[in-house]
């Protein structure tokens, strides 16, 4: 290469520094509180959370200075920037298919197509752990896979390489019936159970918060828990037994904070139940495996996931474990919270959001929900979608091969430790009130994730909050999801004539026998009663019958109120459902749009109020504007149009609109009158009332209030 030319001129040093000083944080606060033109800077650029916590519209280095755990490295304590070193997770779908066969039929398709791990969901009747033909219908088939017996089990796995995929078998409130099964099916195929990676891992007082109540009780569950785990800390180390689920809190509505300290507080349980029966928390914690729900606040998800490892951290170092122990592994989903009946392929880019946010929060297996899942079976395209979502993320994206990436972030940091520190507060007000059992039992956790639900439906309602397509930007012509009829009774019979043809073999009885012999026994230990369980389950013996057999003397089921399964979307879905019941059934809730002047003038107006009234339902009718009041009112009265919506200037407002609304009274006296405005003061709101104006809708109504009481004057009741 040529040298350099000594007689070249030096060249000009750039001195960012100097050109463009930097400006403090006091200047950027003037220069903002100039722009607000005198409104509250702490009013307009704060934001208060549902978690309590108050988002600045700025962060620096400041806000993360008193951080030590934002130093750390992946995989090493406190674990906030990860549980491991390497990034990635495993893509582990749920599949919505009551019936084995058809479960394994679209699990083998997803597998040969990126799905990396299973999730196998029991219906509602097997995690209560009843046999088909012991539970009700509406609980067969219900949530998912219905299996009784080690053949159910074997044909929803068929096929699959258990030693290499990790299953994940939920089982509610009776594990060791299942991992009796899971064992016996694994032992069949050839495989030891300490090459079995995955879960079978049982969650009772998710179970008994998301039901309201279990079909035994608490003590069998955890002495059920305590024999299971005993065993698979011997003979299946790769095994977990423990799923602590975030989603009976989350899909109820309650804030992130919540769903991190009711979880966290039922791990806290779990390990206690277990040392009273005499399992130390270093044989515990590696068997437990927590699962949350993603929401809609970016954010929000990322820093629950790193709360969640940094709290983990904590409790288990005040157990006295090392380091290696306290790692916690998480499972992230997508809420069905967020979810929504209307507009429903948004929830593809709903569910992005909430993949990204597990990603970069350090999941360790995630499920990308279906946009139409929570409506129907998924079908192979909402399923493509969804699993594709997690390989683009992962593999094109490259988020797979990042650890942390938000570390760093001043807002993510000083996010990750306000949610910790809310989460840990709220915790300590459940240990105050005698743990999560307790908790549940006075209904504190009920009542904290009413609070918020409420609070949330709030925001909603005055859209100060947007779910896009439901209360803000809905589509009047959307094409509806052809939604299945659903009938579990068929179902049911099926399986309730499958499971009776099982209860014939001589061994089975002789093993049943054993087992209810040795829950008679005080001193019979776990390793001898697992294997009795796995000899029977192996003979064929059903769940049914290895729970009657093993807890013959079992005490008073628990009862609690539960958290009802509840979707964000849901209010107005069934106002807008109700209204265009109507128009199909009987025509009429039209709205015509009565423009004073020209509609070029007062497009946004008119853009405002077609879109408030499509999220009721309600038609919407629009012309080109009027010169005068009478020819609005004219051609309102003639539209036959149930409601008027007055749109116009503000400066219009104060003759135009009640010279509008007593023509149209006259004209249709059944018609409701609404004034698309907010009038400038109380006396002329009672000016527009006393001419005929029934509502005034504005940027700060309450857009659900206000519609269903107009659908409520025109016979339509949501």
């Amino acid at each position: 290469m040529p040298g350099k030319d000594p007689t070249a001129p030096p060249r000009a040093t750039l001195s960012i520094h100097d050109d463009f000083p930097p400006a403090d944080r006091e200047t950027w606060r003037a220069e903002v509180e100039r722009l607000l033109q005198g409104a509250p800077f702490e009013k307009r650029m704060l934001t208060k959370t549902l978690e309590g916590i108050t988002l600045q519209p700025l962060y620096g280095a400041g806000d993360a200075a008193d951080l030590p755990e934002a130093d750390g490295l992946p995989g090493f304590p406190p674990f906030v920037r990860g549980g491991h070193a390497a990034a990635g997770w495993e893509i582990a779908q749920f599949l919505g298919y009551a019936d084995p066969t058809a479960f394994n039929r679209e699990l083998l398709h997803d597998l040969a197509r990126g799905q990396s791990a299973v999730v196998l969901p029991l219906d509602r009747a097997s995690r209560l752990a009843l046999d088909p033909d012991q539970a009700a219908p509406d609980a067969v088939g219900v949530d998912g896979v219905s299996i009784a017996s080690v053949a159910d089990l074997d044909t929803a796995l068929a096929d699959v390489d258990l030693e290499r995929v990790p299953v994940y078998l939920q089982s509610g409130a009776s594990g060791m019936p299942y991992l009796a099964l899971y064992v016996a099916l694994a032992r069949r195929r050839g495989v030891e159970p300490a090459a079995l990676p995955g879960a079978v891992a049982m969650d009772p007082l998710g179970e008994l918060a998301s039901q309201g109540s279990l079909s035994q009780s608490l003590d069998w569950a955890f002495v059920s828990m305590a024999e299971m785990t005993a065993w698979a800390a011997e003979q299946a180390p790769m095994l977990g037994t423990m799923w602590c689920h975030g989603g009976p809190y989350r899909d109820g509505g309650a804030s992130v904070t919540q769903e991190l300290a009711f979880v966290l507080a039922t791990a806290i349980t779990y390990l206690r139940e277990m040392e009273k029966r005499g399992l130390p928390p270093e044989t515990v914690a590696p068997r437990i495996r927590f699962s949350f729900a993603q929401g809609d606040n970016l954010f929000m998800e990322i820093a629950k996931l790193r709360a969640a490892r940094l709290l983990w951290n904590r409790v288990l170092e005040a157990c006295g474990l090392p380091p290696e122990l306290r790692r916690m592994w998480i499972h992230a989903r997508g809420a069905d919270y967020t979810k929504t009946l209307y507009d429903p392929y948004v929830n593809m880019l709903r569910t992005v959001a909430e993949t990204f946010a597990g990603a970069v929060g350090g999941a360790d297996s995630q499920h990308a929900a279906p946009f139409d899942a929570h409506l129907r079976p998924a079908d192979e395209f909402s399923r493509r979608v969804a699993r594709n979502t997690q390989l683009v993320l992962r593999d094109e994206a490259l988020l797979g091969r990042v650890a942390d990436p938000a570390g760093g972030s001043w807002f993510v940091e000083r996010l990750t430790a306000d949610v910790a520190e809310a989460a840990w507060a709220l915790l300590g007000d459940v240990e105050r009130r005698g743990g999560m059992v307790a908790a549940l039992v006075q209904g504190f956790p009920q009542d904290q994730v009413t609070a918020v639900a409420a609070a949330r439906d709030e925001v909603l309602a005055s859209r100060r909050d947007v779910i896009v397509g439901t209360n803000k930007y809905p589509n009047p012509s959307e094409t509806r999801l052809v939604l299945p009829r659903t009938d579990s009774s068929p179902f049911h019979a099926r399986r309730a004539r499958e499971v009776r043809a099982l209860r014939e073999p001589e061994a089975r009885r002789r093993d049943l026998a054993a087992l209810e012999q040795l829950g008679r026994r005080r001193d019979a230990d776990a390793r001898t009663i697992a294997q009795t369980v796995i000899e029977a389950a192996a003979q064929g013996a059903t769940v049914g019958e290895i729970v009657a057999a093993r807890c013959a003397t079992d005490g008073e089921p628990p009862r609690v109120r539960l958290i009802p399964r509840w979707r964000a979307a849901e209010p107005f879905e069934r106002l807008r459902g109700a209204v265009e019941r109507r128009r199909a059934e009987r025509g009429g809730c039209r709205v015509f749009l009565a423009t004073l002047g020209s509609a070029g003038r007062i497009m946004a107006r008119l853009d405002f109020a077609a879109s408030f009234f499509a999220v009721g339902g309600f038609e919407v009718l629009r012309d080109e504007g009027h010169d005068t009041p009478a020819a609005a009112a004219a051609a309102a009265v003639s539209s036959g149009a149930e409601v008027v919506a007055v749109c116009g200037r503000d400066e219009d407002y104060a003759e135009g609109a009640p010279a509008v609304a007593r023509a149209v009274k006259a004209g249709r006296p059944g018609a409701v009158v609404v004034l698309a405005g907010k009038p400038a003061d109380d006396d002329q709101r009672r000016h527009l009332e006393q001419a005929g104006v029934d509502r005034c809708i504005h940027l700060q109504s309450d857009v659900l209030a206000e519609l269903g009481d107009i659908a409520a004057r025109l016979g339509v009741h949501s």
